[in-house]
């Protein structure tokens, strides 16, 4: 009653708080260094002294905001709580000379800005080469005025690539995804295909990142793809014009990051300011403006459908000068892309029977969001900001292309992410406090367009009828966040903050509501087309609702132990109250058949039964981080940094949802043959008859006849949450206007989570649940049990050069190497080749890519024009080929990895994709300028082949023949835009 109580009372502060920000129009600007930035450095006089005293004042030269700082006895200062932007810097001593500095802060920064009294020469400070190509210093009234560029972060222990705003909406960019962008870091993986828009690190999977935007967390808690909204969709997690600019931070993130085991991406979004300023853009490709793709010219079919159209608008400005600002935006995507369907097998009787389901099939996607921002100023102590969000997206797809789906067999998949932020910001003399309160609330809802039919899947030939299943699937989540920052005590930023989050969980998952017939041929068994030989049909509660709570703390110390040497220490301790169904009751049943099973050194049944009391949250998430970075000179040119730090993660709850929900919704297989006779495996048979048809008829025989028994799976009482451990070493040096990096990285993960057969026999071989086995005897096929035992190890190479680019030098030039080797053990969610993931051994893990190469740069023309590309270069994922030479139970059954054959560049890489956009900024008239640019994706027209054959068995011989492109064939794309 108590813990009732208490969540109630919980549940009611979190929405009360959230409503009434919105109520008051009151959001603060920097939910912690998620979103802001922090410069600190020293302020010396002419002749190198420390200006003990000093005054130090940024100004936001687009909202007027003043933070303000004094030096202590050795002139250092820090500067917290910036929001990304241009800000004019002005030191002033005791003696009244003040020198000034107008730098660009970006997102996330701890960056470094050494101001010396009475002179321009700058120690350390703005773009080296943008003062180089440009920059500018002048007197003005006595007062030493230097213009810069964007800082440049030397002095951090952690491994980030900040993406400007000048990157975004200059580099080219298939379907403006932010998180594209996101593989111009090292270590990180973004995947652009049809279905899958997510991003990943090391050899952790996706689910292992997390998104911040405007310092809320858009962690998927209830599904895979790691990003809320990203599962199996081609729309983007937020919308690019209401992005600013974010950072990719693929190692040694601080404390105050939570719930991710590998890359974390933090954005913050567009304020308004003193100035009105607003944005149109649309930008079209078609079929026509597109080359063949490989699989469609190899058919001979001719080129299906296609056209995309992408639009939006933006408005941003004052409401009271200097006080109070506002924001907006809408984007639209609208995509028709045909997908051929064909039937596999064409013999001439199965072209006459089936022949009315091939075709080119257009696969509509639609996509909106809306973005709304409020930010209140009432003083240079204090921000806050309203925010608002909502993406919206259905999308016809799964039918077509490598697969045997007619268009009847598609899924709408409708996805659905709102956000509303409250944030306030107050900053004292010594410390800045964070207050965040946010509400997320996530849809995923995958239809079937034609619930009322069966479906009739004719094997090795075609799938028509209605999809088999439709799931709705909701996380909502209440998040309550505050972070302190004090800077009272000299060369010391203290930061600790508390966390609290209330998610509701919802699955609905009709699976066979209509039934599923199953029709092949096996003379064996007497099989053929004219009948199906099974169906399946669903039976049971489809719903399962679950409630979360998390609890998140941590403190951590930037310390500048010398000038040179500074050290970063940090602890981080989480908590989840239902991190695995914890408070599930294992029926008396299955109780009774697990205690039946063999006890292994991999399973006790006392580990998987539980009363409601015998699962108790994880209390052991305590994770240390530890960073250090020496500056061999004191200017900035040569650092070395390295650094150590834990990260736990989160196990999702479908992972562990089939404990309840195989109990409660059965799917009945029953086998059909002409004559009632059992199969060659002694599986028994119903004559089939047409009245079989129906679902009413499937359920009168289920009640009088023998079927297919369900499976029962069973959660491990103290399985922990997925965690890494990540090392790194490495030096950054500045080599005339680039700024090289070196570092060297390790990455050992556990605890990942896989099922596993309890059901072995004593020699180790599968599975001891033939008839009359205690497993048959009780209800059951077969017992699945979870385990925590997938574990991974990373070890790589990470080499950047990078020149920023700047309006006075002309140019820009990034270059991101990895040399990597990401290995795992056991297989993914379902690990039954082998007893336990161990037996595996250590594998190159899918996905796996020994070297990638990444190229961008940006450049400024005669005439106004502006050149950039992306051009990627790797040397092929690796894939999992399953091996059934030795036969198809679990026991003879294989499985290795592969890597994919060279076919670029003479061999020398696998995946190669070049490409280029020429944009011109055309000035109308005063401050307002036309955008006219030509997007060439995919140059060279190279084919990134996927979809490997990844099966082989005695008569099937493995032979690597892909299946489909992972990337579009080349394709000319227009853009048009206005901005004042």
């Amino acid at each position: 009653m108590m813990k009732t109580m208490m969540t109630a009372a919980l549940r009611a502060t979190l929405a009360t708080s959230t409503i009434l920000g919105a109520a008051t129009l009151m959001v603060a600007p920097a939910a912690a260094q998620t979103t802001t930035a922090q410069v600190r450095g020293q302020v010396r006089t002419a002749d190198g002294g420390p200006a003990a005293g000093a005054q130090i004042a940024a100004v936001n030269t687009g909202t007027n905001q003043t933070f303000r700082q004094t030096a202590d006895a050795q002139g250092s200062y820090v500067l917290g709580g910036l929001r990304p932007g241009q800000y004019r810097i002005t030191a002033t001593a005791t003696s009244g000379e003040t020198v000034t500095q107008v730098v660009v802060v970006a997102i996330g920064q701890s960056a470094t800005l050494d101001l010396t009294i009475g002179t321009a020469t700058q120690a350390g400070g703005a773009d080296a080469a943008d003062i180089a190509a440009g920059g500018s210093s002048n007197v003005e009234g006595g007062e030493i005025v230097v213009t810069g560029g964007r800082l440049v972060e030397t002095k951090t222990s952690e491994i980030a690539t900040n993406i400007s705003q000048e990157q975004i909406r200059t580099l080219p960019q298939t379907d403006r995804n932010f998180l594209s962008f996101a593989a111009l870091a090292p270590g990180v993986r973004y995947n652009d295909s049809e279905t899958d828009k997510s991003f990943s690190s090391g050899a952790s999977p996706a689910g292992q990142v997390n998104v911040f935007i405007d310092g809320v967390s858009y962690k998927n808690n209830v599904l895979d793809s790691g990003v809320a909204g990203q599962e199996d969709s081609r729309g983007n997690p937020f919308g690019q014009l209401a992005v600013g600019e974010f950072r990719i931070l693929t190692q040694n993130y601080k404390a105050e990051y939570e719930q991710a085991g590998a890359a974390i991406i933090t954005a913050t979004t567009k304020s308004g300011t003193n100035e009105f300023h607003g944005e149109a853009f649309a930008q079209y490709t078609d079929r026509n403006l597109s080359s063949t793709d490989y699989f469609v010219k190899q058919a001979g079919l001719p080129k299906p459908a296609f056209e995309r159209k992408q639009y939006g608008i933006s408005l941003g400005g004052p409401i009271i000068k200097d006080k109070l600002f506002f924001f907006a935006a809408y984007e639209g995507n609208d995509q028709n892309r045909a997908f051929n369907v064909r039937l596999q097998n064409r013999t001439p009787e199965n072209v006459a029977r089936f022949g009315q389901y091939e075709g080119a099939f257009v696969s509509p996607f639609r996509g909106d969001f809306y973005f709304g921002k409020l930010t209140f100023v009432p003083d240079d102590r204090q921000t806050f900001d309203l925010i608002v969000s909502k993406r919206v997206e259905t999308d016809i797809t799964g039918f077509g292309g490598a697969s045997t789906n007619a268009y009847s067999n598609a899924l709408n998949k409708k996805n659905n992410v709102d956000t509303y932020i409250y944030r306030w910001t107050y900053r004292g003399d010594s410390f800045i406090n964070e207050f965040n309160a946010s509400y997320l609330n996530y849809t995923y809802n995958p239809t079937s367009l034609d619930p009322n039919s069966s479906t009739f899947n004719y094997q090795g030939v075609i799938r028509f009828g209605g999809k088999e299943s439709t799931q709705r699937i909701n996380q909502s989540s209440y998040t309550l966040r505050n972070d302190l920052t004090w800077t009272g005590i000299d060369n010391h930023v203290i930061k600790g903050g508390i966390r609290f989050a209330f998610q509701d969980y919802t699955f609905l998952k009709n699976f066979f509501v209509q039934p599923f017939y199953d029709f092949r041929n096996d003379p064996t068994n007497g099989l053929d087309f004219s009948f199906p030989a099974t169906a399946q049909i669903g039976i049971g509660n489809p719903r399962i609702a679950a409630s979360n709570s998390q609890l998140g703390l941590y403190l951590q110390d930037d310390w500048d132990v010398t000038d040179k040497l500074q050290v970063n220490v940090g602890l981080r301790w989480d908590y989840e109250s239902n991190l695995f169904n914890n408070n599930y009751r294992t029926p008396d049943a299955a109780a009774a058949l697990l205690r039946q099973l063999p006890q292994t050194s991999y399973f006790n049944s006392a580990d998987y039964i539980t009363d409601g009391t015998n699962r108790p949250p994880f209390l052991g998430a305590f994770q240390p981080r530890a960073g250090f970075s020496y500056d061999f000179k004191g200017d900035q040119s040569t650092v070395l940094f390295g650094g150590y730090g834990r990260y736990y993660d989160r196990n999702v709850f479908n992972n562990t949802l089939d404990e309840q929900f195989r109990l409660q919704y059965a799917y009945g297989s029953l086998f059909f043959s002409r004559d009632g006779r059992p199969r060659a495996d002694g599986t028994p048979t119903v004559v089939w008859n047409d009245r079989y048809l129906t679902r009413d008829g499937l359920l009168s025989l289920i009640a009088n006849a023998q079927t297919g028994q369900p499976e029962l799976f069973a959660v491990k009482n103290n399985a922990r949450p997925p965690v890494t451990d990540q090392f790194t070493l490495g030096v950054r040096q500045r080599v005339g206007i680039f700024q090289a990096s070196l570092s060297g990285s390790y990455v050992a993960g556990r605890n990942g989570y896989t099922h596993l057969f309890a059901t072995r026999n004593a020699d180790g071989t599968c599975c001891n649940v033939g008839v009359g086995s205690p497993t048959r005897n009780a209800g059951f096929s077969n017992v699945l049990i979870g385990y925590d035992g997938l574990k991974t190890r990373y070890k790589a190479l990470f080499f950047t050069l990078d020149k920023t680019y700047t309006q006075s030098s002309g140019w820009g030039f990034n270059l991101a190497y990895t040399l990597s080797k990401g290995e795992q053990n056991g297989n993914d969610l379902f690990s039954l080749q082998y007893a336990t993931p161990d037996a595996y051994g250590y594998r190159p893990r899918p996905g796996d890519e020994r070297h990638r190469l990444v190229l961008s740069g940006i450049v400024d023309l005669p005439l106004g024009f502006k050149f950039s590309t992306i051009t990627t270069l790797g040397s092929g994922s690796a894939y999992q080929v399953t091996d059934e030479t030795l036969g198809s139970t679990p026991s003879q059954v294989q499985v290795y990895t592969v890597y994919p054959p060279k076919n670029c560049i003479k061999g020398i890489a696998a995946f190669c994709e070049v490409n280029m956009t020429l944009q011109n900024d055309i000035e109308i008239f005063s401050g307002h300028k036309l955008n006219v640019a030509v997007d060439l994706l995919n140059a060279f027209n190279s084919k990134n082949f996927g979809g490997f054959d990844d099966f082989t068995n005695a008569t099937d011989p493995l032979t690597q023949l892909p299946r489909e492109l992972i990337t579009l064939p080349r394709r000319v794309q227009f853009r048009v835009g206005y901005r004042f």
